[in-house]
This record gives C-alpha cells, sequence and structure tokens, in this order.
C-alpha cells in the first residue's frame, strides 16, 4: 500500500516538476549557512518554493528556527521529482537529519533509510508509520484546524454553499477536506461542500480559475490547501467578492477584505522541536510525532469582518475539540494522538 501511494503521489507531483532542484555546491545557490556553532547538521528537500505564503514557507521557516537553535542547515526548493531520491543522498552524506518537507517523501526516506543507518530521516505531514528504525513522520493532527474552519465557513455563508480546494489528492488533503465539511454540517447540516483537486501547487491561474468558477456556481466562501496556487485562489475569489479560508498562516494581509480566517498549520514549530529532540541525543525513529490544537501547532486564526457570533462559534467549538466533546475525523481515522489529548 505504501509503494502504491507513492507512485500516486510521484505521478501527481510530477505536473509540476517545471522547477529545477537547487544544488547544494555552495551556500548561495542551496540557501545552506554554515555559521551555526552546532555539531548538528540538517538539511530539507522541499518540492516547492520557500516564499509560497503557505506549505514551502512553513517548512522554511522551521528550519531557519533550527539554524537559529545552533544548527548548520542546507535546503533545496521547488525539487523536481525525478532528484527526490539523489537529493536525499546527497544531504544523508553530509548531514546529521534529513527531511523531506511533505507526504511524498515517506517512501523515499523509507528507501535511502537502509543506506544510510547513522542518519535521522524526518518526514512531514505522513501519517503512516515509518518502518525503518531511523525514520520520523512529524503529523500535524491538521483536521482540527479544517474543522474549525468549516465551522467558520459555514457561520459566514449566506448560500449554505461552499467550496475547497486543494493541490492534489493526497490522503492527509483529503481528510483535511472532509474534517472541513465535517465542522461546516456540525454548524449547518443542510450545507453543501464542493471539492476540486487542481493537479498542482504552484499553478496561481489555474487556482484563480478554480475559485471564479466556483462563485459563478452560487459557491461564496472557499477553503483552500494549495500553497502558491492558493494565492490565486485568493485572488479570484478577491474578483468574484466572496470569501476564503486561507491555510498554513495568516494569509489575511493577502486580501483583508476577502480572507475572513486561514487556518494555522504550524510546521514550523514541529520542525524545531525535532530539531532540538535530534540535537540532545538519539532520536527514538519507527514512530510518528502528532500534535494538534493543545500544542498550538494546529490552530485558526482570528475571524476577520465578520460578526462577532462566527468568533463566538469557532471558540466554542475549539474548546469542545479539546475537552473531547466534539470528534474530528482524522486520516483514514489512524493519525496517532488524534484524539483529544492531541498535543
Amino acid at each position: 500500500m505504501r509503494r502504491s501511494l507513492r507512485a500516486a503521489a510521484v505521478a501527481l507531483v510530477a505536473l509540476t516538476a517545471a522547477t529545477g532542484f537547487a544544488a547544494c555546491g555552495d551556500d548561495e545557490e542551496a540557501g545552506a549557512s554554515s555559521t551555526a556553532p552546532s555539531s548538528l547538521k540538517v538539511a530539507m528537500v522541499l518540492p516547492g518554493a520557500i516564499n509560497d505564503k503557505g506549505f514551502n514557507q512553513t517548512g522554511y521557516d522551521g528550519l531557519k528556527a533550527c539554524e537559529a537553535g545552533g544548527a548548520t542547515v542546507a535546503f533545496s526548493e521547488k525539487t523536481a521529482v525525478p532528484d527526490f531520491t539523489k537529493t536525499f543522498q546527497s544531504f544523508a552524506r553530509d548531514n546529521d537529519v534529513v527531511i523531506g518537507h511533505g507526504f511524498e517523501f515517506g517512501e523515499i526516506a523509507a528507501e535511502v533509510a537502509d543506506e544510510f543507518p547513522d542518519v535521522t530521516f524526518a518526514v512531514t505531514s505522513n501519517p503512516l508509520a515509518p518502518e525503518a528504525s531511523n525514520v520520523v513522520h512529524l503529523m500535524p493532527n491538521s483536521t482540527q484546524g479544517a474543522f474549525l474552519a468549516g465551522v467558520a465557513a459555514a457561520s459566514s455563508s449566506e448560500t449554505g454553499k461552499l467550496g475547497g480546494i486543494a493541490g492534489f489528492d493526497f490522503p492527509v488533503l483529503q481528510a483535511q477536506m472532509t474534517a472541513f465539511e465535517a465542522g461546516a454540517k456540525y454548524v449547518d447540516p443542510g450545507t453543501t461542500v464542493k471539492v476540486v483537486y487542481l493537479g498542482t501547487f504552484d499553478d496561481v491561474s489555474k487556482g484563480r480559475e478554480a475559485a471564479q468558477g466556483m462563485a459563478a456556481s452560487g459557491i461564496d466562501v472557499i477553503y483552500h490547501i494549495a500553497d502558491a496556487a492558493g494565492v490565486g485562489v485568493i485572488n479570484g475569489a478577491k474578483a468574484s467578492k466572496i470569501k476564503v479560508v486561507g491555510w498554513g498562516i495568516d494569509q489575511n494581509s493577502l486580501a483583508p477584505n476577502t480572507v475572513i480566517a486561514s487556518q494555522v498549520v504550524d510546521q514550523a514549530k514541529m520542525i524545531q522541536q525535532f530539531c532540538s529532540e535530534a540535537a540532545t541525543g538519539p532520536v527514538e525513529g519507527g514512530r510518528v510525532i502528532s500534535d494538534g490544537l493543545q500544542s498550538g501547532v494546529i490552530d485558526l486564526t482570528k475571524v476577520y469582518n465578520e460578526p462577532a457570533e462566527v468568533q463566538a462559534k469557532v471558540d466554542e467549538v475549539r474548546d469542545a475539540i479539546v475537552a473531547g466533546d466534539v470528534e474530528v475525523p482524522s486520516v483514514g481515522g489512524d493519525i496517532p494522538g488524534s484524539g483529544p489529548d492531541a498535543g
């Protein structure tokens, strides 16, 4: 099953692999830094741009937090699918920790791990338990934030028609869309949700077109998980005068009258915590580390430009999730620590 998941992920991500591998030969090209006074060396492989205002940026922020904590860091951004394995291998030769930022790196890490038993590999946003003893998966319990996004969207909608736009149909993204719909129906069981998978995280124009198409169908609030293409979603929603719930970081500044809230997925915090663990001694591999609302890794920003009762409803449901009074669907129901004690 894991191999089939990788095959699907690689095939999907290959659609966006027009950008090249950022070589690690020197600091300027690879984003490496050799000034940190620490013996821990950490490298990260990212599928997209480090300034995408979303998923990849949060990963890079985590790497910079590791550097601020004393690690020497290097990275490869916009890494093409055919270069995944060789990039991992190249980094593993010179680093103590190699992080693959994204679900799609799970199988890559598993394949390379045996070749480099003294290196610790970490993969973000992957809920599958790793088999290798030197691989760890860092899995934000993002469905909790997606549920709150649904609560905010349904509470703000006038038509009862919501949209979801994601880059790919990866299990972790499908699960968040499911949780988004569950949160919306928690507020209003009659709410409908239409979900579209773009087949890209990078095509801004495609995101804009998808948002405008949804607006034309009567949808008045869209939730996106689309990285750089999500900026296009926001632009399209702004042009169509409908609302958006953003993802990753607070995206209200991109369109203050359009983005009513954003799902916070603080990958940076998880990555920084992992680096701290790695710096203090051997890391226990073969496990999934999951953090949710209680840890602050997952949340929803404040609600902008909506009546006070919308914020009140979000706050009420957040407290209920933490208390265990509201059950939130997870990735196949199998995120470790997905219950009320997660995080």
